[in-house]
């Protein structure tokens, strides 16, 4: 973004965020406050709120001679940014610490992860909510059985079937997807040879969901990850039971239902991995 050439428009404007279309690439990039953790495309300022600064949708924004100009209300100097970048662990040499953490996390999502979207709410009585839980657990169930066995194009299917599904600005099927696709591009993981799965979902998703979620989809696939979804797999695959319950704090506190549906795609991942490893 520091490019002096960088040019494009606001998309999109939110309490804690503002999301940034580029005419050159075409990808959404975000400026954030100090609430929001690092990720792929995101610039952290020290700004406070956005919803209140005067800015419009459809603002040009423009950068020129070490600043960002974000329509006529803000303008960010450039020259101090500091360029931080997504870095995944590799897959797990010590299988018996990833297996226990594993167990863990589930166990505490169980508990404190948030309802209605991949994880079952049992006050639901809406019947189009009904639905719409009993989508979720078929798609994701035949898509992690479909990689169980190795079945590119049924993993496909099932994938493509959950993009948009569910509730939120981002649907809980995409953010599913966003913590499986995290999970098959470890290296030396038992998925990463299957990870082009991952490219084949991100192309049919553009014209199934907002586009938003699908720039989370695009980075999770070639395995760009936000901050905290990044610390909590090195957790999982290197830390204790306390850093991993810590750090799937962490990954919890996105969004509403978003940070559960990230953490259940990046746990069941690591299981299925684990599973196809034992065979």
């Amino acid at each position: 973004m520091s490019s002096l050439k960088w040019d494009g428009y606001v998309h999109s404007i939110f309490d804690r965020t503002v999301n940034l279309q580029c005419r050159t690439n075409d990808e959404l990039y975000t400026i954030a406050n100090r609430q929001m953790d690092n990720a792929p495309n995101t610039l952290i300022t020290d700004m406070g709120s956005f919803s209140d600064r005067g800015l419009v949708v459809g603002d040009r924004v423009y950068a020129e001679h070490d600043r960002l100009y974000v329509g006529k209300a803000l303008v960010l100097t450039l020259r101090d940014v500091r360029v931080w970048r997504s870095k995944l662990p590799s897959y797990a040499d010590d299988e018996g610490v990833l297996r226990s953490n594993a167990a863990a996390a589930a166990s505490f999502i169980e508990i404190h992860g948030k309802a209605g979207g991949m994880k079952r709410s049992a006050e639901t009585v809406n019947s189009i909510d009904q639905e719409m839980e009993r989508l979720l657990r078929e798609r994701s169930t035949g898509l992690l059985e479909a990689l169980s066995k190795g079945e590119v194009s049924f993993a496909t299917h099932y994938a493509i079937q959950l993009i948009g599904l569910g509730p939120g600005l981002t649907p809980s099927g995409d953010d599913f997807l966003v913590g499986l696709f995290t999970v098959m591009n470890l290296t030396d993981g038992p998925l990463f040879q299957i990870r082009h799965v991952c490219e084949q979902v991100v192309a049919a998703a553009a014209d199934r969901s907002n586009p938003i979620s699908y720039m989370a989809l695009k980075k999770a696939a070639s395995g760009q990850a936000r901050e905290s979804i990044g610390g909590f797999m090195h957790h999982m695959i290197h830390g204790s039971k306390t850093e991993v319950i810590s750090g799937l704090s962490r990954v919890l506190d996105i969004g509403s239902t978003s940070g559960t549906d990230i953490a259940l795609g990046l746990v069941n991942g690591l299981k299925l991995s684990i599973e196809r490893n034992g065979r």
